[in-house]
This record gives C-alpha cells, sequence and structure tokens, in this order.
C-alpha cells in the first residue's frame, strides 16, 4: 500500500504499486505540466483530430476533458 501527501496535512491511501526500474524510467521522459500550460489556467490539445483540454485548478489539479 502507497500512502501520499496531499499538501494540506491529510493523507491518502491508495493500492498503487511501489515503483519499479521500468516506471522510474517512464518518468525520466515526463514533461512538466509548467511546460504544457506555460502559465495558461488551460490549453487546448489535438491528439490525433479529436480537441481535449487540459485545465488547472486553483488547488494544483490538472483535469483532461473531451
Amino acid at each position: 500500500m502507497h500512502r501520499s501527501y496531499d499538501g494540506m496535512g491529510g493523507t491518502q491511501v491508495t493500492d498503487r504499486p511501489q515503483a519499479s526500474p521500468n516506471v522510474e524510467q517512464q518518468h525520466s521522459s515526463a514533461i512538466a505540466s509548467g511546460e504544457l500550460l506555460q502559465g495558461r489556467r488551460q490549453v487546448w490539445i489535438d491528439h490525433d483530430g479529436t480537441l481535449y483540454c487540459l485545465k488547472a485548478t486553483s488547488n494544483g489539479r490538472l483535469y483532461l476533458t473531451k
């Protein structure tokens, strides 16, 4: 069981397994959300002809919607 902290004093418990070497390799190629948003609150992403909206909330969460 993995415990993560929500930054507001609470703890969230998930069943996510511990990171394996393959997962670590995937994280090394991750793109920071700031690079995608570039100071904006939302960006539109065209993925194979379908538009998605990536939004940053005021509490630091990201939402991706069609």
